[in-house]
């Protein structure tokens, strides 16, 4: 199968190399140098022409970091109905963004996939798993190896968690380098979730939720110990995309207009953008 990566980072690194044994590849970078990267690892075909790389797309993956999301769907001009795959966490200051990818390209074959993965263990080739919206056609069910499924209607949900589960890991990072216990990042994983309030939802995501807000390499638990740590935060996020720390003040000011409160987020937002002290998470799990 021809398929298509729009995106040349860590997650769409892994994915690429998941995808790469069974299909051929056109990975779209935005950067010559990075070309000269990647073929170090993968012998593929890349290109920095957007619509060039998905003009014999069989099945395009869109694996952008969330600022860039809404340029590429913007710019992208599709000629025929492909099915698109999102694996960006992310949401636009006012819609989701398979929304906004549907009602910009006028299509409905598209459909957001979730973990439980982290980047390097796709590159590593480590066993892990994906959690999809339950559709007869979906091509990622033949795609990728392992797979859970969730009801269609609940497909919103999974792209809500996912920005959620990102957000709050941050808030684990930050229990944890205060505490250094286990225990207490895991009562407040609970206490957030049970927020939420959706049981559905949970059996398909529960897996990333918690490996998002427990892991090393997790780069939203990382961002978390380094408030703690009062190091330099600037220069970390200018290394690294903290898509946590850039959803927190979407998502916020979203429920904000809705009417609509979600207690552990307006907690962390005090935190992160309005320099509260983060013994208020403390006080959260009393």
């Amino acid at each position: 199968m021809n398929i298509t990566v729009i995106g040349c980072g860590a997650f769409a690194i892994g994915i690429t190399n998941l995808l790469k044994e069974k299909n051929k590849i056109t990975m779209w970078v935005h950067d010559e140098l990075e070309i000269t990267k990647l073929e170090k690892q993968f012998k593929i075909n890349y290109t920095t022409n957007l619509n060039e790389s998905i003009r014999n797309a069989e099945a395009i993956f869109i694996l952008v970091s969330s600022p860039f999301f809404k340029d590429i769907i913007d710019n992208l001009e599709l000629n025929k109905k492909t099915p698109i795959y999102i694996g960006t966490k992310g949401m636009l200051d006012d819609d989701f963004l398979t929304t906004y990818a549907k009602k910009r390209l006028k299509q409905e074959e598209i459909y957001f996939f979730a973990g439980p993965n982290l980047a390097n263990d796709l590159k590593n080739n480590n066993p892990t798993g994906f959690t999809l919206s339950d559709n007869e056609h979906n091509l990622l069910k033949t795609i990728m190896p392992n797979y859970i499924e969730i009801d269609k209607e609940y497909e919103p949900n999974l792209e809500f968690y996912s920005i959620y589960k990102n957000i709050i890991a941050i808030g684990s990072g930050i229990i944890y380098e205060m505490t250094k216990s286990n225990s207490s990042v895991a009562t407040y994983l609970t206490k957030a979730l049970k927020e939420l309030g959706n049981c559905k939802i949970l059996y398909g995501t529960v897996g990333d939720y918690f490996m998002t807000g427990t892991s090393n390499n997790s780069r939203n638990f990382t961002f978390g110990t380094l408030i703690v740590k009062d190091k330099n935060l600037k220069e970390y996020l200018e290394n690294n995309t903290v898509e946590g720390y850039l959803m927190l003040k979407i998502l916020y000011h979203f429920l904000n207009n809705k009417n609509y409160s979600i207690n552990i987020i307006n907690l962390l937002y005090s935190i992160i953008y309005q320099n509260k002290n983060e013994n208020l998470l403390i006080d959260y799990l009393k």
